[in-house]
């Protein structure tokens, strides 16, 4: 089978939805990456607008991502864009809002980090033919010991829990949250909430300052990792998945009622929390008992493996192109 190029206009810093696919995609035959940029794990890179252009127009597909049309590259990409006009067939739309990034009926296929299952329309138009859900995955690099059985992480774990986030005007909820837990606590020594950025920062590829050697040692300890919540309306979190791929149980807010395409379920595979009430008790109440925690991060992890890499993520993306394009 001919082997089939696919051109990214990528921004030139980490994008969570640009990484998961372009990872994945690395990773399977039949699919070759070019990219403008060698951010986000874009391994053949073409230097200059013209020859960018040139290399687009003959790929098979051209996918543009939204953070590359940030204000801060009109300059840098803007020419790229506006040269292959009409030639981009994707549009990946990785940002923290359900409202479009750009329009969809310019291309082929739409790519959503997330859909509102509740929302019929979004900018007053209704959800296009053309709109699709790709959410997050694992990286790689989230797995801090790439090859154990959850069995053998969960036997190296010494904490019961953590709750690793900060919180600021674009994350107020998550005050409370942390305070909760502090006051539920107290001085446990087993017990982690708050910010983490110790260790060392990873070199070989550039996440934007979000991978510290300390923190991902402090989840990969934890039995229980608590999350929230990040900016804007998306759902889930790039912690979601890095406190799955350490073998944490991770407790986590209402996902419903976005779509996920093999979505967690509460108490068999996560655990939710409604409130900070709820939150606390069952907090208590699976530091207290180890074992029910274990299976669900089992579970957790298992589904992870299963369904939510970045390789598997590509095969999704893949698919989608077999539909649409």
């Amino acid at each position: 089978m001919k082997t089939k190029n696919l051109f990214v206009i990528s921004p030139h810093h980490y994008c969570h939805s640009t990484a998961t696919l372009v990872e994945g995609l690395n990773k399977l035959d039949g699919i070759k990456v070019f990219s403008n940029t060698n951010h986000n794990y874009c391994k053949n890179t073409v230097q200059n607008t013209k020859t960018q252009t040139q290399v687009a127009k003959m790929a098979d597909y051209v996918m543009l991502c939204h953070s590359a049309l940030e204000p801060k590259y009109k300059e840098l990409i803007g020419p790229l864009v506006e040269e292959l006009h009409g030639n981009i067939d994707i549009f990946l739309d990785g940002s923290d809002y359900y409202t479009y990034e750009d329009d969809p009926n310019k291309y082929k296929l739409y790519i959503k980090r997330e859909l509102n299952g509740s929302i019929l329309e979004i900018n007053g138009k209704p959800i296009g033919n053309n709109v699709e859900t790709l959410i997050f995955a694992a990286e790689d690099r989230h797995f801090t010991k790439p090859n154990a059985s959850h069995t053998n992480l969960w036997q190296g774990k010494t904490d019961d829990l953590v709750c690793i986030m900060s919180a600021c005007e674009k994350r107020p909820h998550r005050y409370g949250i942390m305070e909760s837990l502090k006051d539920a606590f107290g001085r446990e020594e087993t017990v982690f909430v708050g910010e983490y950025r110790e260790g060392k920062i990873l070199e070989r590829v550039d996440t934007g300052n979000r991978h510290f050697g300390g923190y991902f040692k402090k989840l990969l300890n934890a039995k229980i990792s608590v999350d929230a919540y990040g900016c804007g309306e998306a759902r889930q979190t790039g912690r979601f998945w890095e406190s799955l791929a350490n073998g944490c149980m991770v407790m986590y807010q209402p996902i419903e009622p976005y779509i996920w395409t093999n979505t967690y379920i509460d108490e068999e595979d996560f655990v939710i929390y409604n409130d900070l009430d709820e939150l606390v008790d069952k907090a208590k109440y699976y530091v207290g008992h180890p074992e029910e925690a274990r299976k669900i991060a089992d579970r957790g992890f298992t589904k992870l493996l299963k369904y939510h890499t970045t390789q598997y993520r590509a095969k999704e993306f893949l698919s989608l192109i077999e539909r649409y394009l």
